[in-house]
């Protein structure tokens, strides 16, 4: 029977194919890459412009406690002033008209001379129980139909005795003809001899400081401070008139429920974030804004320079890949060559495939050669088929080919990258991996030789799966020189991985433990991957009893772990094999119950 060639189809060969795939490959991957890079970018430069806006947030608070404590010298030396207290004093009721003008001029000039030196004072009062006010500036009168005792300025200082009370903003209205929008500092006046209160010192500052110090710390532009008291109302806004009518407004409901959440650390709304700081010393919530676009301003020419970028690699690597490709499909031509040769005649064709025109060829020849194999094969090897089919399992049980082609593949591309100490690291945990794995045809091996061989296999997949995944061994050094089963808590591992931690959207981590217990060896694997439902963990446990013929149709993960279970039952006994613990998003536990036994006692 002969077979006619097809005719050669565009993209039929191998190189074409994989040059064509690869370069598809390549172009989603650096286009992803940019993009997450990109992200990462603007995230990180968002992340760090908030982080140093929140540092300067702190400073703020920082200059205006000091600003306001700067003010209790002064509230101090009008308090303990001499005259003040002689005035305010019980016995000052007895001072004669005339010197207690005297005083009270005296008392004056002093409260002007505070008030001169400091721009940021509107006004000085002093009021005390006995009556008297006096103010810092002459020729000015007290509006007479002004109550004092109900202002939160006046009873506040009397409540907080020897502390200054800090007000919210207000219109101060105590002297005549005079409205200031002022923020006070009130305290009380008391008797150097007896710490009774005589009265109240009221300074009245301007806006002008604070004003000063909100806008000499902000973001971008369009960033602005502002700030609340206690119960949410404006102390200060640097567009304060059109926040009072209604004109422009902030989001203070969520801002204060934001303070008294103190999970969250910022409040967005639309393009505008808002970050909080409250000072111990005054109450105040001091509101820092600042808009998205000015956090992020060149993001433009970010994308430009990552679009150059995501060029210049994808010409490097498709040179590459040519190259790369070529180096591929070169040795499967020269390997097709060689097995044509080998055509005799006598070899039975099987037929065309779908496939390119050299795996065509190849797989002809290949089908060929295999068919005579087998016969040779059934021929010779009849009486051994049951062992061969042990032996197989065993090696089936002990290394995945999936994992040896990954890891070979991993290696290579590490190889190809330049990355020679991680292709030296790998294939050192490979070559442990496997002699460990064979042990010298020795079922029983010690714990520290398993420890050994399942920390090989996590140094590989951790090399594999970068940034997946952390572990922790951490197994009693009294039980290193007892014996185990070989390749017991590979499988187990490896559950972990593929079905814990694998589909996980964080970093998951493995831990491998090792104690006794009751006589006996618990060896434990835990990962805190995705976990099983109470019908998938009541299944696994089902399934630790059921026969091996029966697993046809179960996965290999689930053969692995029913294997390490029978395999222990098989050489300890039945009293000892695996439990299972899980939980949806709490993950798995596997524990592993042996005898305490050292080699020499199975001897």
């Amino acid at each position: 029977m002969t077979q006619t060639k097809s005719a050669p189809r565009p993209f039929g060969t191998l190189d074409s194919r994989i040059y064509a795939i690869f370069t598809l490959l390549i172009f989603a991957a650096i286009f992803i890459m940019q993009l997450v890079s990109f992200r990462f970018t603007m995230n990180t430069v968002r992340r760090s412009t908030l982080d140093n806006n929140r540092a300067m947030l702190k400073q703020l608070v920082f200059q205006m406690d000091s600003y306001i404590t700067g003010m209790d010298p002064l509230s101090r030396a009008v308090s303990e002033d001499g005259d003040l207290q002689v005035l305010f004093s019980p016995g000052g009721e007895a001072l004669g008209p005339a010197e207690k003008g005297r005083i009270e001029s005296l008392i004056q000039e002093r409260l002007n001379s505070y008030a001169r030196t400091r721009e940021d004072i509107s006004d000085i009062l002093v009021l005390g129980y006995n009556g008297i006010i006096i103010p810092s500036e002459r020729n000015v009168t007290i509006n007479p139909w002004t109550s004092v005792e109900d202002k939160p300025w006046y009873t506040g200082a009397a409540e907080a005795f020897d502390r200054t009370v800090v007000s919210s903003s207000y219109v101060q209205n105590l002297i005549r003809d005079r409205y200031s929008w002022v923020i006070s500092l009130s305290r009380a006046i008391l008797s150097l001899e007896d710490r009774s209160v005589l009265g109240i010192l009221l300074v009245d500052l301007k806006f002008k400081r604070i004003n000063e110090l909100c806008r000499s710390l902000t973001v971008g532009k369009r960033g602005y401070n502002f700030i609340l008291d206690r119960e949410g109302n404006y102390v200060f806004h640097p567009t304060q008139q059109l926040v009072y009518s209604s004109i422009k407004e902030e989001p203070v409901e969520e801002i204060m429920a934001l303070i008294a959440d103190r999970t969250e650390e910022l409040y967005q709304e639309g393009d505008r974030y808002f970050m909080t700081e409250t000072s111990d010393i005054t109450g105040w919530h001091v509101v820092s804004v600042v808009y998205d676009r000015d956090i992020v301003t060149d993001w433009q020419s970010v994308q430009g320079l990552y679009s150059l970028l995501g060029l210049a690699m994808f010409l490097i690597v498709g040179l590459a890949t040519n190259r790369v490709t070529s180096s591929i499909t070169k040795p499967i031509k020269r390997l097709q060559g060689i097995m044509r040769s080998v055509d005799t005649g006598e070899f039975r064709l099987v037929g065309n495939i779908k496939a390119s025109d050299e795996i065509q060829e190849l797989a002809r020849e290949y089908d060929t050669m295999v068919t005579r194999i087998r016969e040779l094969m059934e021929a010779n090897t009849r009486e051994q088929e049951l062992k061969r089919k042990s032996d197989l399992k065993a090696l089936q049980a002990q290394i995945n080919p999936h994992f040896l082609y990954n890891t070979l593949d991993s290696i290579i591309w590490m190889g190809e990258m330049g990355q020679s100490e991680k292709v030296v690291q790998m294939t050192s945990a490979l070559s442990k991996l496997f002699r460990i794995s064979i042990s010298k045809g020795r079922e029983l091996i010690p714990i520290r030789d398993e420890i050994e061989h399942v920390r090989s296999y996590l140094t590989i997949q951790e090399m594999r799966y970068r940034d997946k995944f952390t572990y922790e061994i951490d197994v009693d050094p009294d039980l290193y020189e007892m014996i185990t089963l070989k390749i017991t808590l590979q499988p187990l591992v490896e559950n972990a991985i593929y079905h814990g931690i694998k589909e996980a959207d964080y970093v998951g981590f493995i831990s491998i433990g090792g104690f006794m217990e009751d006589g006996a060896v618990i060896l434990e694997v835990r990962d805190n991957g995705c976990g099983m439902n109470e019908a998938q963990l009541a299944d696994l446990i089902r399934g630790l009893n059921t026969p091996p013929e029966e697993r046809s149709t179960r996965s290999r993960q689930g053969m692995g772990v029913h294997n390490v279970h029978e395999r222990i039952r098989i050489y300890f006994g039945r009293e000892y094999g695996l439990t299972c613990e899980s939980a949806p998003g709490k993950g798995t536990l596997i524990r592993v119950r042996i005898p305490a036994a050292e080699q020499e006692v199975l001897i």
